[in-house]
């Protein structure tokens, strides 16, 4: 028992020290890759701050906006229109962030970030789709209801008259 004991504490303290073990360190990006990514690191704090905007403060900045001209007021704009909870927004949502991923000038992470964006709005869209088309047949099938009911009371109706006229 003992010995069982000691082999299952000198196991733990390997494990434990194989886990203190030191490891290379990882090194810092450079200067280059931190300047990239400061661009689509501003994008994100513009898409944290319009996501925490009440309906009131969205309205008066989709008014207020002019027609935008640089990618990063298009990007602006993108958030605002996706933030709208409407159909129409989200496609202008789409196509905006849909130009700003072909955009040469912009970083590969701003293109990523506007492509993701650009699918989410997208699947948006395809959800608005999906679910008109549900409401449709939903629509459908409650007529097909009141269709079946007026004929089962009208089946009713005709087995009554018969019923009476047998007992007459």
């Amino acid at each position: 028992m003992s010995r069982a004991l000691t082999r299952l504490c000198c196991f733990a303290l390997a494990l434990l020290l194989a886990g203190c073990a030191s490891q290379a360190p990882v090194p810092a990006p450079g200067p280059q890759a931190q300047l990239a990514r400061a661009p689509v690191l501003e994008w994100l704090q513009w898409q944290a701050s319009v996501a925490t905007m009440e309906p009131a403060e969205l309205k008066a900045a989709l008014e207020g906006i002019p027609d935008p001209a640089s990618a990063g007021q298009r990007f602006y704009y993108g958030l605002l229109r996706q933030q709208a909870n409407d159909y129409n927004s989200w496609v202008s949502a789409r196509d905006n962030f849909r130009q700003l991923q072909a955009e040469e000038s912009l970083t590969p992470e701003q293109r990523q970030l506007a492509g993701i964006l650009e699918r989410y709005n997208q699947s948006r869209i395809n959800w608005f789709h999906s679910r008109e088309e549900l409401q449709q047949q939903y629509r459908a099938l409650q007529e097909q209801n009141r269709l079946l009911e007026q004929k089962i009371q009208a089946i009713t109706d005709l087995e009554s008259t018969i019923s009476t006229r047998k007992e007459e």
